[in-house]
């Protein structure tokens, strides 16, 4: 298997290589190292993980880069720092001038742009001297907008090229560490493996699979067309070269499938194994860190954070709450700016953040809540088909469910009467149907024992793996027999093909 992360927060793929060795495969997944995790090799489970590193040699290309983005962000402050040291008209990016809340990384240049103004203040005395130079300045100001966004796009294309090389490199990497291996299957998890898991098959002469976590093209909503299109060829140049392809669900499925004119992909959804809620750790407990009482119904957001997720208008919505607590759970690249959200809600908030707990103890820690939340907008195309982990993940725990008013979501939650479903953009509405679940206790109950019911008899891992083991056996010639699948996983294979 080869995937583009460290592989310690990638569940589908830690099920999917562990649920391979129980039915009697050899497995190896091929990950990257990060600063979080150096560990080069070792064994989880039953199966090796081997992390590579991005080669050295090209770390000069990666300084350049970054000198150059210092270059863009360095120009503006000094600009801004003469206008207030000549005490001319400030510009869109002087302190206090820019829109929305500042940043930790706004109110830092704000500091520099006011620190180069108080020491360049001497200037001043000589300004009836500068002419040309307050005519530049001045003259920048009324352009500076268009220069401001140009510059960030600028910054934006250079940030996806450095994604390409280390994309490149990575993939060269990779190959070299497993140039001795003659697998059968070589499984590429999401987009960036695609050109590897081909290259490697062929050298191998093994068969190819393509895993496609979401759909990737246009992912994000800061991506230009640039990267995009970049995408979208890898995307239907090697899709096609696959021997098989799997995904997370039906339309997706379809998606692929009638974009690139392939055999419509096999669905492997993101259900966690069948599991009882084990006793939780207290160093995870949100009730304990916040002192709530057992009867206070507790809202949680559980994942990563992300500017497309929905998460602004959540806490927003817990202005509106009549009953319970909102607490996000997670990580990521946003965090700081939900956390001001969060305390600019004052004292008497209903919404609180926590950090994140291991992978393994995710279902677990979810239990003690009542009501799990997926709050995505339909920003893009795999926003708007989403069945993300976190999904399952809280009806195994046995929460309610309330998610936003998305296909894939929204179907499941009204074909089993799991929860309440809600407009992402209008915190108004978020919050008045999770009142109808914390005001009506009879209610709440009955979808949260719906939610485990059907998480146990149909959305678990043992119902979807019978799916991936079938298309294994297919790839590889291997036939072999298994017994019935027992509550807890599934069981050792009785024979080998």
């Amino acid at each position: 298997m080869f995937v583009m992360n460290d592989m310690l927060n990638d569940p589908r793929v830690h099920r999917e290589a562990r649920t391979a060795v129980r039915a009697g495969f050899r497995v190896t997944v091929v990950a990257m190292q990060s600063d979080q995790c150096r560990i080069e090799r070792e064994t989880v489970d039953g199966y090796d993980i081997i992390r590579v590193r991005f080669p050295q040699r090209f770390l000069l290309m990666s300084l350049f880069l970054r000198l150059w983005s210092l270059t863009l962000l360095v120009k503006p402050i000094l600009k801004e720092g003469l206008r207030l040291a000549l005490g001319l008209l400030p510009g869109p990016q002087a302190p206090w001038q820019a829109p929305g809340a500042p940043s930790l990384l706004r109110r830092f240049k704000w500091g520099l742009m006011r620190t180069i103004g108080v020491l360049l203040w001497p200037l001043r005395l000589l300004k009836p001297f500068l002419g040309r130079l307050n005519q530049r300045l001045e003259k920048s100001r009324d352009t500076e907008g268009a220069a401001v966004a140009f510059s960030g796009k600028l910054s934006r294309y250079i940030g996806e090229i450095g994604f390409l090389r280390n994309t490149f490199w990575i993939t060269w990497a990779m190959l070299r560490a497993i140039r001795s291996e003659r697998a059968k299957v070589f499984h590429g998890h999401d987009l960036p493996t695609l050109p590897l898991t081909t290259w490697a098959a062929r050298r191998a002469g093994g068969k190819a699979l393509y895993d496609s976590h979401e759909v990737w093209v246009g992912m994000c909503p800061e991506w230009t067309s640039f990267f995009n299109a970049v995408a979208q060829w890898v995307e239907n140049r090697y899709i096609r070269r696959m021997h098989a392809v799997v995904t997370v669900n039906e339309p997706i499925a379809d998606e692929l499938g009638r974009r690139y004119r392939i055999p419509r992909p096999s669905v492997v959804m993101n259900c966690p194994e069948r599991e009882s809620p084990r006793f939780l750790d207290p160093r995870h407990s949100i009730r304990a860190k916040l002192g709530l009482a057992p009867h206070e119904p507790l809202i949680l957001y559980q994942g990563r954070y992300a500017p497309w997720r929905g998460l602004e208008a959540l806490i927003e919505s817990s202005r509106y709450l009549s009953r319970g607590i909102l607490v996000l759970r997670g990580y990521g690249s946003n965090e700081e700016d939900l956390r001001r959200r969060v305390a600019a809600l004052g004292d008497g908030r209903r919404a609180f953040m926590v950090d994140p707990v291991p992978m393994t103890d995710l279902v677990s820690a979810a239990a003690e809540a009542d009501i799990g939340v997926v709050p995505y907008t339909p920003c893009t195309l795999c926003n708007y088909y989403a069945s993300p982990n976190k999904l399952f993940e809280y009806m195994m725990a046995g929460l309610a469910l309330a998610v936003s008013n998305l296909p894939v979501l929204e179907k499941i939650v009204r074909d089993h009467d799991l929860g309440v479903v809600f407009d992402p953009a209008e915190p108004r509405h978020i919050a008045e149907q999770l009142n109808a679940l914390t005001e009506n206790p009879a209610r709440l109950r009955v979808c949260r024992e719906n939610a485990a019911r059907v998480a146990r008899e149909r959305y678990h891992w043992n119902h979807e793996v019978q799916k991936l083991i079938r298309l294994y056996e297919s790839l590889t010639g291997h036939q072999k027999t298994y017994a019935a699948c027992s509550a807890d996983g599934l069981s050792m294979p009785a024979g080998r093909g």
